[in-house]
């Protein structure tokens, strides 16, 4: 509890924001249904949140990084609060669609300042007591504001009289922190063509859990009113459905993390459907224990959909892919979100309010068959690749707070190089000056501070690199690594310079290929998501004489990325034929080494479906790249 203290502040704002938010979510469609609102048109209000969501989530954190957290957080709050009290003042449905934009675009970046600075203010020793702290408030504050509706009639406008109040309250822990907010750095998106490819199950699952979860949510209220439900009962059985949303999660989470995540995925959603199935008829029968029962059921099930599609796209990534991937699945979702509400209300409206269950049913058995059919043509994840089961509230948009997604150039930063930062942050030109002149004041320091600019900075991070190099030639190994380690995308730039300074040495080739074999060493430890260019850039400067030394470069960085392996040798194969029966023998006793099979014939094999195995492939790869030494290469490997 006590690593919790310094975030007491900011969970406090979150729990009060998300009550307020879970009385809105109720009392808005409520209010409508007895204001005799046709039911398609309460469910396209209610789709419209999702819109504003999608528009938030797509430029909140340039806001964030133009104008800070704290003025940011400000501001959403106060536009969220005017919002919930015009709601009492125009009953149109019109009026009510804007400002639920409004609500979904404040929300997501409200969300977003949260979930940044509790991610910047946690470490890899209690990110994850943060997030599950975080994760429980949600639910808690969603479930407490459902509950609010027994406090008033939803036609009296006290109620959004109460949620102004609290988001309005949201505003006072974060406007009275010492803090001033984290600094927020761009990540590089990936393209949805490349997600798609890496994870269909992962882009499919999430947006059919929008659906699923948006109709849910946003139209159980409606059926609730229509079936006769008192205001009570009704806050009852939505809190019920926020309660099984958060408890479901653990169990089936970690049924994920031992078996086939999909196979899991397909008994949720059978398991899911039975329950959207039984709900309705036990509510006919008024036995209203058993239907909140089978809504905890059918909310928990639901609930675990995204969570277990995110799991299985995240076992197929590198932390930092995940970042990037994090914006375009946030969208999908968001998409989902927007259709389910509307597209559910429509069928209400044609068929009776019981119809929302069937409208999940079908949504269940649609995914359940692409799940079945991907499990058909894609292998599993083994377990030594999966990583572990995390749990994501209603309103996924906490990537920057998710443990699988830390990936940080820099664990800690000296004094040095925050007042480096915050100098850059007031005159961002002068970057390179900045961090030279404090650098030569605390040479101690220099490659923290190069790392901090770096990740800060990383479309400078080479030229940053180059000019503290230049500068303290003396820790100049440190600071290429460092710098390299923060910033991946300037390796390939920063060996190069280290390659062109061991050449200007002139040592005699013994030395030099030492200092090499050094260097590749020192910057794959930082960087080796790039060890197929650091490799290869270094081994083209060994000399002649010394394939040996080519080949423990190549070994160097087969060990330090075995998922870049047959990468690794093909690469410095063909910059360098001569070499190439050392460096497959030294490749190929990394293969031959490995001590899971299972893992390294996963790696290869993803979008392979005839794949033999990694030796296999590596022997067709070296062998078209240097057929007259294929007959060696093949002597090496089967050895």
């Amino acid at each position: 509890m006590r690593s919790l203290n310094q975030f007491l502040p900011l969970l406090f704002s979150c729990a009060l924001l998300l009550t307020g938010n879970g009385l809105l979510f109720i009392v808005i469609p409520l209010s409508m249904r007895l204001n005799n609102i046709a039911t398609d048109t309460i469910g396209l209000v209610m789709s419209l949140y999702f819109v504003g969501m999608l528009f938030g989530s797509l430029y909140g954190r340039k806001m964030l990084a133009r104008v800070g957290h704290i003025r940011i957080f400000a501001a959403c709050a106060a536009i969220a609060t005017v919002s919930a009290l015009l709601y009492s003042i125009w009953s149109s449905p019109l009026v009510w669609g804007l400002l639920r934009i409004i609500a979904g675009l404040c929300n997501a970046i409200l969300f977003m300042t949260m979930e940044t600075w509790l991610s910047d203010s946690s470490n890899s020793q209690n990110r994850g007591t943060v997030f599950g702290a975080y994760q429980f408030v949600v639910y808690f504050g969603l479930s407490v504001g459902q509950l609010m509706l027994a406090l008033a009639s939803p036609q009296d406008n006290v109620l959004f009289i109460y949620a102004a109040g609290l988001l309005s309250l949201a505003m006072l822990p974060v406007l009275l922190s010492k803090s001033g907010g984290p600094r927020i750095t761009e990540t590089q998106a990936m393209g949805f063509y490349n997600l798609l490819k890496t994870s269909p199950l992962g882009v499919v699952g999430i947006f059919m859990s929008g659906i699923s979860l948006g109709a849910l949510y946003n139209m159980s209220t409606v059926y609730s009113a229509d079936i006769g439900m008192t205001n009570s009962q009704v806050a009852t059985f939505m809190g019920a459905t926020m309660v099984g949303g958060f408890l479901l999660q653990f169990p089936v989470g970690k049924l994920s993390d031992i078996f086939d995540r999909r196979t899991i995925l397909v008994l949720t959603l059978i398991l899911a459907s039975f329950s959207a199935i039984a709900l309705p008829f036990l509510a006919e029968q008024q036995a209203m224990i058993a239907t909140i029962g089978a809504a905890v059921i059918l909310s928990g099930t639901l609930a675990c959909v995204y969570p277990i599609a995110l799991a299985d796209a995240y076992d197929r990534m590198q932390p930092h892919e995940m970042v990037a991937a994090s914006g375009k699945l946030i969208l999908a979702y968001a998409v989902g979100g927007a259709i389910g509400p509307y597209t559910a209300a429509i069928a209400m409206q044609n068929l009776g309010s019981g119809a929302l269950f069937g409208y999940l049913v079908l949504v269940n058995l649609a995914l359940m068959g692409f799940v079945l059919y991907r499990m058909a043509k894609r292998a599993p994840v083994p377990e030594t690749l999966q990583e572990a089961f995390v749990v994501q509230g209603p309103n996924p948009l906490a990537t920057d707070l998710d443990p699988r997604t830390e990936f940080r150039g820099v664990e800690e930063t000296s004094v040095a190089a925050d007042t480096a930062i915050s100098l850059a942050e007031e005159s961002p030109e002068d970057i390179l000056d900045i961090v030279v002149n404090i650098a030569k004041y605390n040479p101690d320091d220099v490659a923290n501070i190069a790392a901090t600019a770096a990740y800060y900075y990383p479309e400078q991070a080479a030229q940053i690199g180059l000019y503290l190099s230049r500068a303290l030639p003396e820790s100049q190994l440190d600071i290429i690594s460092q710098t390299a380690g923060a910033a991946p995308q300037a390796s390939a730039r920063l060996a190069e310079y280290m390659c062109e300074e061991i050449r200007n040495q002139r040592l005699n080739p013994l030395l030099t290929s030492k200092a090499l074999v050094q260097l590749t060493r020192q910057m794959l430890k930082q960087a080796p998501l790039e060890a197929t260019a650091i490799a290869t850039i270094v081994a083209k400067e060994v000399p002649d004489s010394m394939p040996e030394m080519v080949a423990e470069i190549a070994l160097i960085a087969a060990e330090a990325a075995p998922e870049q392996r047959i990468e690794v040798a093909t690469s410095i194969i063909q910059e360098i034929p001569e070499a190439s029966v050392e460096v497959a023998t030294s490749v190929a006793e990394s293969i031959a080494a490995s001590p899971d099979d299972e893992l390294h014939t996963f790696l290869a094999a993803e979008g392979d479906e005839n794949y033999l195995g990694e030796a296999a492939e590596f022997m067709a790869t070296v062998a078209q790249e240097t057929p007259e030494q294929a007959a060696e290469v093949a002597t090496v490997l089967v050895e």
